[in-house]
């Protein structure tokens, strides 16, 4: 099929996520799809609030998601019965698997003989034990193997997401696909260049939400470790948001105590509210990102520090290995803190290097998504 259009669902944008430039007009994906001749055409969403924060939920807003998805939904409608919509040359894309209302295409493509190939990417949903999605799972499985059977193509960013997606029935291996993370390391260097970059400090950056499923208690007791060995070591937790949040209220409570009793609080710095420009010169400061989360398949975070020159230091689980091509000098034993601290202090002193070759892989996605949808 060649396509002609593509009609991009985007997520909606929060200042504290990747969707705000992931989605945005002109962002990660819409920006290479028009390069390639394609046009697009953007369905966007109604928003509940003007301010791009999640006010309810954690990773996407509970009440904001349904909303704006909704939303999306009515315009698509509106689109198909106005004659708008051609199925020889135009595929919908969504930005997130994820998304309320969908059912009403499959219902409304079977009733008037009029189907448009749909895509979507998904990102985890509850084939994963750690997703806040998971505990879902018993009415939420049911709505996923649904919308997978609608959905012409579904991408994932691993090979052991799709594993999961394939054991849950979620998918089949005729219509799951790898495309990787779609990213844009050049739109990234826009940020900061041509500034005059900032030194790397013997500093840790962990750039994680401070959620359960991303082990912010076992980063706190490496902290504590590396601080015994060498307290000339920094450590840096950065957010967009105005605090520090969480799914489980006892990680803020741990790392209030930490901060106004350990004695290890004094080489750690909080900083909130970050701006993206601030957030990557954060990162460009940083000589290390650090990641021990028990969910993660790749992780933006991960492609966004090595842009910034950031040595990746994570554990040897899940997609890491894949993501880092095998290369164990990068990862430490999970769970084993002091493996993750020696592995801090081993490369601490070592001088910036080039980690284009972790990144680079994933500025391609858009061209492997595209090759599928073109099928």
């Amino acid at each position: 099929m060649a396509i002609k259009r593509i009609i991009y669902v985007p997520l909606e944008p929060y200042k504290e996520r990747y969707t705000v430039q992931l989605s945005a007009k002109d962002g990660w994906l819409e920006s290479n799809w028009k390069k390639s001749g394609r046009e697009v055409i953007r369905v966007e969403g109604k928003s509940l609030s003007d301010d791009q924060g999640i006010k309810t939920g954690q990773v996407l807003d509970a009440h904001g998601r349904g909303y704006w998805a909704c939303s999306q939904i009515m315009e698509l409608i509106k689109l198909h019965q106005q004659g708008l919509l051609n199925p020889k040359t135009d595929v919908i894309y969504f930005d997130d698997f994820w998304h309320p209302g969908i059912s009403a295409l499959p219902y409304l493509f079977h009733s008037t003989n009029c189907r448009i190939p749909s895509f979507a990417m998904l990102h985890a949903q509850s084939v994963d034990i750690h997703d806040f999605t998971y505990p879902m799972r018993h009415w939420m499985r049911h709505f996923e193997k649904g919308t997978a059977a609608f959905l012409s193509g579904i991408f994932v960013t691993s090979a052991c997401l799709y594993d999961l997606c394939l054991y849950a029935g979620v998918g089949t291996k005729e219509n799951l696909f790898f495309g990787g993370l779609p990213y844009n390391s050049k739109e990234v260097k826009k940020q900061f260049f041509p500034e005059v970059l900032p030194e790397k400090k013997k500093q840790v950056i962990y750039s994680s939400r401070w959620d359960k499923e991303k082990c912010p208690d076992f980063f706190l007791q490496v902290v504590r470790e590396v601080n015994k060995l060498r307290p000339d070591i920094k450590f840096v937790i950065t957010t967009s948001a105005e605090k520090i949040r969480s799914n489980d209220i006892s990680l803020i409570h741990l790392l209030n105590y930490f901060l106004a009793n350990s004695p290890a609080a004094l080489s750690l710095d909080v900083k909130t509210n970050q701006t993206k420009h601030q957030y990557y010169q954060n990162l460009l400061e940083s000589k290390i990102q650090f990641n021990c989360a028990d969910q993660d398949f790749v992780s933006w975070t991960l492609l966004e520090a090595t842009t910034c020159g950031c040595r990746p230091v994570y554990p040897n689980f899940l997609s890491f290995p894949e993501a880092l091509q095998y290369h164990y000098d990068l990862m430490y034993n999970k769970n084993d803190i002091q493996s993750a601290a020696q592995k801090i202090i081993q490369h601490i002193d070592e001088p910036p290097q080039d980690w284009s070759w972790v990144y680079a892989p994933f500025d391609k996605s858009w061209e492997r998504m595209l090759a599928v949808m073109e099928r």
